[in-house]
C-alpha cells in the first residue's frame, strides 16, 4: 500500500494464487483484497493490514493510521490483524496510542495482533530510501520490540539488528514472539537467506517479509528455501538448493 503498483504485484490475486501453491503458512495483505483473494487463497492464512495513510507520495512516511475497524476485517476473513508502530519520530505518542487501542479491539474481537514496530531512525533504509543511519540499531530494536509487547502486541514484527547475539537478546527480553521484518530488499540469495538463519538461530519464531520475497523473479523457490529454514531448521546450503 507504501509502495504502489511493483513488480510481482500487478495482479495480487495471481501472486496469491502461486504462493497457495508453497508451503507459506500465511499472507499480510490489505482488508479490501481479503474477499477478492478468497477463491485463490486455498490454506493461506489472512492477516490484515489495518492501517495506512503515508505513501512514497507523501512527505511522511511515519504517518500510518487505522483505516479499518477490526471487527470489518473480523468479517472479511482475517484471522490476525497488523499494524505499523514507527517509534521515535515526531508522532511517536499518537503510534503509541494507536497500539494500544487496536490491541484492546483486537482483544475484544478475540484476534492476535502483530505489531510491526519500526524505529523512525531507520525508516527511511525500511522503505528502501536510502542507507540505514541508525548507529546503535541494537537498542533502537530492542526499545521499540519490548515496547510492542509492554502495549498489547501479540506477536511482534521488527527488523533484524545486523548482530545475531545482539538479536539473541532482542527475542529474550521481548517476551512474545517475534517474526523478522525483510526491509528494502537484499542482495544475493546467500546473503539474504543467511540473515534468516541468523535470526532463527536467535530465537525468532519465522518472518514476515514481502519485497524480499515477492520481488525476487523466482518467489516460489525462495518461499521453499524460507520454509526449509524456518518449518524445518534447514541450513543456507541447503536452502539454496531450492531457488
Amino acid at each position: 500500500m507504501y509502495g504502489g503498483p511493483v513488480p510481482n504485484l500487478e495482479d495480487p490475486l495471481k501472486t496469491i494464487a502461486a504462493i497457495a501453491n508453497t508451503e507459506a503458512d500465511g499472507i499480510l495483505i490489505s482488508p479490501w483484497l481479503i474477499h477478492r483473494a478468497v477463491d485463490v487463497v486455498k490454506d493461506l492464512a489472512f492477516a490484515a493490514r489495518l492501517d495506512g495513510g503515508n505513501s512514497k507520495l507523501g512527505k511522511r512516511v511515519d504517518e500510518a493510521l487505522n483505516i479499518a475497524s477490526v471487527d470489518q476485517v473480523l468479517r472479511y476473513g482475517a484471522q490476525m490483524i497488523a499494524i505499523n508502530v514507527f517509534v521515535g519520530g515526531e508522532n511517536e505518542a499518537n503510534m503509541l496510542l494507536k497500539l494500544g487501542s487496536t490491541a484492546a479491539a483486537c482483544e475484544e474481537w478475540g484476534l492476535p495482533l502483530l505489531a510491526e514496530m519500526i524505529p523512525a531512525s531507520s525508516l527511511e533504509h525500511h522503505f528502501g530510501r536510502q542507507e540505514a543511519q541508525d548507529t546503535d540499531l541494537f537498542d533502537s530494536v530492542a526499545t521499540v520490540a519490548r515496547m510492542g509487547a509492554e502495549y498489547g502486541g501479540d506477536l511482534i514484527k521488527t527488523i533484524y539488528s545486523g548482530n545475531q547475539e545482539e538479536f539473541t537478546c532482542v527475542v529474550a527480553n521481548t517476551t512474545v514472539p517475534i517474526l523478522v521484518a525483510g526491509g528494502p530488499k537484499s542482495g544475493s540469495d546467500a546473503e539474504f537467506l543467511s540473515m534468516v538463519r541468523c535470526c532463527m538461530d536467535a530465537g525468532a519464531a519465522g518472518v514476515t517479509m514481502g519485497r524480499n520475497i515477492w520481488g525476487r523473479p523466482k518467489f516460489e523457490g525462495m518461499i521453499a528455501a524460507l520454509c526449509a529454514i524456518v518449518h524445518d531448521d534447514a541450513s543456507v546450503a541447503d536452502a539454496l538448493k531450492l531457488l
